[in-house]
């Protein structure tokens, strides 16, 4: 089984002049991975992944890329005027639309920024109305996770079974000091019943996040945004997947694409068929076993999501 925890939905149509904020990132990925790209074919395949009115292209990928199961979730930003409250929640009602539709292959999460003086009732909205079974964080939009506000939100997450997919490591440009690993201690004490998924496991700074891992088995990290370095820097990516392995225990990390962003540079298939052949691709001195991998790619997410 392959399970994908980390898809970001885009219900609607996605512009073009949307897709240029996105360009600088992807460009950066390219570099990583050796590939050149101009701005305006970035540009075009923005346009044509992203935007998912009713998840046909979402359902398409999954069977190209042979994904059994995926986490689709919507982003929340409180500083954007445009996404009011109304809007945003029409967005999460799309979403979980689509997952309703799909229960067998789709889980929907909800995007919710907890510095709305409405959150709380929007989530539970989303869970009790809606159906949705998570909460997607993006810190780096300006708030801090282990804020009053943001607390209340988790309480209710961890009361309702929910799961916590956040965004941890550094990002261009955004409130990366939000975003640090570290900051997720807190949350663990805090809320010890509450599972949590560390998006891209705070990325190079990985470290911090492994140290908590070890101590907590309801904090997982997934491996979104490690694409374009497995096959960049192979070997660099290798070295630091066994090194987390041999920390935290091969049952903490989770497979996440980030899809459908990184597909205009690395089609999510590659990187699932990279992932699965590392058994006997893996460079010399480091080695992977098949058992390892298949967690990975699905086993460790299945339990998490309570899949049969």
């Amino acid at each position: 089984m392959i399970i994908d925890v980390h898809y970001h939905l885009i219900p609607g149509d996605y512009k073009r002049e949307n897709a240029k904020a996105m360009v600088p990132e992807l460009l950066r990925m390219a570099k990583i991975m050796g590939i050149t790209m101009s701005e305006n074919l970035i540009i075009q395949k923005c346009s044509e992944l992203y935007g998912d009115k009713d998840g046909k292209k979402l359902i398409k990928l999954m069977d190209n890329a042979g994904i059994d199961f995926t986490v689709v979730c919507h982003v929340d930003n409180a500083d954007n005027e445009l996404l009011t409250p109304e809007v945003n929640q029409i967005i999460n009602k799309r979403i979980s639309d689509i997952a309703n539709n799909h229960q067998h292959h789709l889980i929907a999460f909800a995007g919710i920024d907890p510095r709305r003086p409405e959150a709380l009732d929007m989530l539970k909205q989303c869970f009790e109305e809606f159906g949705m079974k998570g909460l997607k964080y993006h810190p780096d939009n300006g708030f801090d996770p282990t804020s009053p506000e943001s607390y209340l939100l988790l309480d209710y997450l961890e009361k309702n079974n929910g799961i916590l997919l956040t965004h941890t490591g550094p990002l261009k440009n955004r409130r990366s000091k939000y975003t640090e690993p570290s900051l997720l201690s807190d949350i663990l004490a805090d809320f010890p019943n509450l599972r949590i998924i560390a998006a891209h496991m705070g990325q190079i700074n990985w470290r911090p996040w492994a140290a908590l891992a070890a101590f907590h088995p309801n904090l997982y990290g997934d491996l979104a945004m490690w694409g374009p370095l497995a096959f960049g820097k192979f070997e660099l990516f290798c070295r630091e997947l066994r090194d987390i392995i041999d920390y935290v225990g091969v049952e903490s990390v989770l497979f996440g694409s980030d899809s459908p962003i990184y597909d205009v540079i690395l089609p999510v298939k590659d990187l699932i068929e990279r992932i699965k052949n590392l058994p006997k691709e893996a460079p010399p001195g480091i080695s992977f076993t098949k058992e390892e991998i298949d967690a990975i790619l699905g086993g460790n997410a299945a339990k998490l999501l309570d899949l049969k």
